[in-house]
């Protein structure tokens, strides 16, 4: 094993002995955040006997109460000891700059401040797998498939970010990770896209992809747009009506893209989290793009379908075995889809790509993978 996995391994097992068992000393605490990650972690601690003595929050709310506790501003805690008192991560999200945070709670006076990480070592299994979070312990199995997908990695850039998103994942230090490319899908330091573009867009939401692309005059020969959630398709639907010059050829399909022609449950509604799932209480049509587009030979294929990556780019094989497709698929949705779908692809297309990553958000979210064929 590479020295740098084994030595954050090691690393990892010492954090974990020498953290302080909150959860067994019957501690006062606080959670950090209002939203949905918030409101269950104050389920899953009450549930399991901890004193939970209300949220935190720097934003002024409309109301100063949630779930029937108090909603604190950081600086109106005087009577909490805050030296007793631990404050949980409640933010799980692209946007919270969580090193800004943490900084100023420690200058608020709290000093124990527990990641999201370091609560999956207790409550993972209750709270369960969000996106990229799960229990580090998941990872203890997998040292030699991570030490496969770094090497897999074309450039130093994408190494050294695989390397902290693997630290971030395993100690919760988010202060780990580069600050993001805000230029997602045509990140500036990688090769452009081969054009006119032959884009088969997967999760095409309302058309924001396409807008950016549009804005950034990259000429278009035809398109292929997917996307089951009704209000969403409606809108990207309107908003190809009104650049039909930009477009000379375009398809829409309210479907969403998997490994078989098959019905599956949708969580609809959520806007771009609208997803395939077991959860949801609608059903969509799913396709595989070898059975729809079996001729449409793309030079760029784009998968941003909320955990559905995998089983997308099984029901792709064919199309990437014989066309070598620019690929910009997203590695976030799943813990695991980090090094699954690389791995994939070359199973797929063994030595036709290299191979680069991006982030374009924060907290290891709007991670991609760029799959750039070999010229």
């Amino acid at each position: 094993m590479t020295n740098w996995l084994q030595s954050l391994f090691d690393q990892t097992i010492t954090q974990q002995k020498e953290n302080v068992p909150w959860i067994d000393q019957y501690v006062p605490v606080l959670i950090y955040g209002t939203g949905t990650f918030a409101q269950d972690i104050h389920h899953t601690l009450v549930d399991h006997g901890l004193p939970v003595l209300g949220f935190l929050d720097h934003i002024e709310r409309e109301k100063n109460c949630l779930n029937g506790i108090p909603i604190y501003k950081p600086d109106a805690t005087r009577t909490i000891d805050r030296n007793k008192t631990v404050v949980v991560l409640g933010i799980h999200n692209y946007q919270a700059d969580i090193p800004q945070i943490i900084q100023r709670l420690n200058n608020a006076g709290f000093q124990k401040i527990v990641s999201s990480v370091e609560l999956y070592d207790h409550f993972g299994s209750a709270l369960g797998v969000r996106y990229w979070l799960t229990s580090r312990s998941f990872y203890v199995p997998l040292k030699s498939i991570l030490e496969e997908t770094y090497s897999l990695w074309s450039d130093e850039a994408s190494k050294s970010l695989f390397q902290s998103i693997i630290k971030f994942r395993l100690t919760g230090d988010a202060s780990t990770l580069p600050a993001p490319d805000l230029t997602p899908y045509r990140p500036a330091d990688l090769p452009l896209w081969q054009t006119p573009l032959r884009f088969i867009d997967c999760g095409a939401y309302d058309g924001d992809t396409l807008a950016d692309f549009i804005k950034s005059d990259i000429p278009f020969q035809s398109v292929a747009a997917f996307e089951p959630d009704l209000k969403n398709c409606m809108r990207l639907t309107d908003f190809a009506n009104s650049q039909k010059e930009k477009f000379p050829s375009i398809f829409i399909y309210p479907c969403g893209v998997y490994s078989s022609i098959t019905q599956l449950a949708f969580e609809t509604g959520r806007e771009m989290a609208s997803a395939i799932s077991s959860k949801g209480t609608t059903m969509i049509q799913c396709v595989a793009l070898d059975d729809v587009l079996p001729n449409f030979a793309p030079n760029l294929i784009k998968m941003d379908i909320e955990g559905s990556e995998y089983e997308a780019l099984l029901g792709a094989r064919q199309l990437i075995a014989e066309h070598t497709p620019g690929l910009a698929i997203s590695l976030y949705h799943r813990p695991e889809h980090l090094w699954q779908l690389p791995l994939l692809v070359e199973r797929i297309a063994p030595h036709k790509y290299k191979y680069f990553m991006r982030s374009h958000a924060l907290n290891d979210f709007e991670l991609v993978l760029y799959a750039m064929p070999v010229k």
